[in-house]
């Protein structure tokens, strides 16, 4: 098992881990966000507003950002780097294929909005919001429950952190 090469009663990591729940806090609610507007009409209905005014692929983007929240969650910038590098380049490569599904189904529409809005990386500026966001219950609670799954990390970390404290998980590689 590795471990923080920083104290846990350091402020490095303790500000490493604050990061880290932070950005898993806005990994769970950016996917409940992204999926008040796509719900139930992924690859349907092309979804422009909301969070996908700014990216094309805002559900992707908060996964890797809840990825790299998990590997800050253990006080680690090297897990943070490596899960979210990984997370990042799984879910380009996915993006990248359904983009040429959604090409092919919404044509001109979709060529014109992604010569507007970047794949992955947020152009905040291009913001817009729909008029009435539609959203289906039974889509936003399935949401709920893989968002939380990122939760989960926090009392992983803890429990972890705590075997390390007291002996019972060993100290092998330190990581930064």
């Amino acid at each position: 098992m590795s471990r923080s090469v920083w104290a846990p009663d350091s402020l490095a990591f303790s500000l490493l881990r604050a990061l880290g729940q932070s950005f898993i806090l806005t990994a769970t609610l950016g996917r409940l966000w992204c999926t008040l507007y796509i719900g139930g009409r992924k690859n349907a209905t092309l979804v422009t507003e909301g969070p996908y005014s700014v990216t094309r692929n805002p559900l992707y983007l908060f996964s890797i950002i809840g990825a790299a929240g998990a590997g800050l969650a253990f006080g680690s910038l090297v897990a943070a780097l490596v899960l979210g590098g990984v997370s990042f380049l799984q879910l380009r490569h996915t993006a990248q294929r359904e983009e040429r599904l959604l090409a092919g189904r919404f044509g001109g529409a979709y060529a014109a909005y992604a010569r507007r809005v970047p794949l992955l990386w947020p152009r905040l500026a291009a913001y817009r919001e729909a008029e009435a966001p539609r959203f289906h219950p039974r889509v936003l609670a399935r949401a709920l429950r893989d968002a939380l799954l990122f939760l989960l990390v926090l009392p992983v970390a803890e429990m972890i952190d705590y075997a390390r404290a007291t002996g019972l998980l060993p100290r092998l590689l330190p990581l930064l």
